[in-house]
């Protein structure tokens, strides 16, 4: 479900106090572009709970804080709208938006019930050539580090397993739940564990595919889905 700006009600936005503004702080030259340290940074205040949902993000004390210009810290808010992290106002500014279990739930609930559908009608249409492909896509996710660029290989991995189900409808719709959960699978990102079962599960279902096991390749992907909203739910309500 999407997050609509004017959908964001804050009765009374806190401010950040001194303390956790410091915090955020650190040397931006150790990064390779002042918009994607600031967009990093900010990111992870948000998920290890430094700046809470409701939080006001004002520019000005957050450019000093990070050392920065404000030019690429407004570059930082449009990333971080567009991935669901916080609501841009006209009129008031920009706030974190709050994760809830129910939000994350629904998001996972329709991408089940959406990538069934559209892996089924894949399986037996997808080519040796797509099925290469993923395996590729499948291979580079293994030898990935980087927590970020994870997130954009495991949407190309799920892309390509779908590429031949021939719905560009449902396809639109599946790519727009992926954005809604963006912010939600992060959480699960930043826990050693999650990569690596995330993985291994990706090459059952890879391995479903490239055998024309249309039954097994859906009930392996469904299990996927619900078990990373489970874990997802299960942080939230905490």
């Amino acid at each position: 479900m999407a997050v609509k700006r004017d959908d964001i009600r804050i009765d009374e936005p806190r401010e950040m106090s001194p303390s956790r503004k410091r915090h955020l702080s650190v040397d931006a030259d150790t990064h390779p572009t002042a918009t994607t340290f600031a967009t990093e940074r900010l990111r992870k205040a948000i998920l290890n709970g430094e700046l809470k949902a409701g939080d006001r993000l004002q520019q000005h004390s957050l450019a000093a804080s990070l050392g920065l210009s404000h030019v690429p810290l407004r570059e930082a808010f449009q990333r971080l709208e567009f991935e669901g992290f916080i609501a841009i106002n006209p009129r008031r500014g920009a706030f974190v938006v709050p994760l809830t279990a129910r939000d994350a739930a629904e998001i996972y609930e329709l991408r089940a019930n959406l990538e069934a559908a559209a892996l089924y009608a894949s399986v037996l249409q997808i080519s040796a050539e797509q099925i290469l492909v993923a395996t590729e896509i499948c291979q580079e996710a293994d030898r990935t580090q980087d927590n970020i660029g994870y997130g954009e290989l495991n949407w190309q991995f799920h892309r390509a397993l779908y590429a031949a189900c021939d719905r560009p409808r449902t396809m639109h719709l599946i790519e727009t739940l992926w954005q809604n959960a963006r912010r939600y699978s992060m959480l699960l990102r930043y826990r050693a564990p999650y990569i690596r079962k995330s993985q291994r599960e990706h090459w059952d279902i890879l391995e479903a595919v490239r055998n024309r096991n249309v039954d097994l390749a859906v009930k392996l992907l469904r299990s996927h889905i619900e078990a990373g909203s489970a874990r997802i739910v299960g942080l939230l309500e905490k």
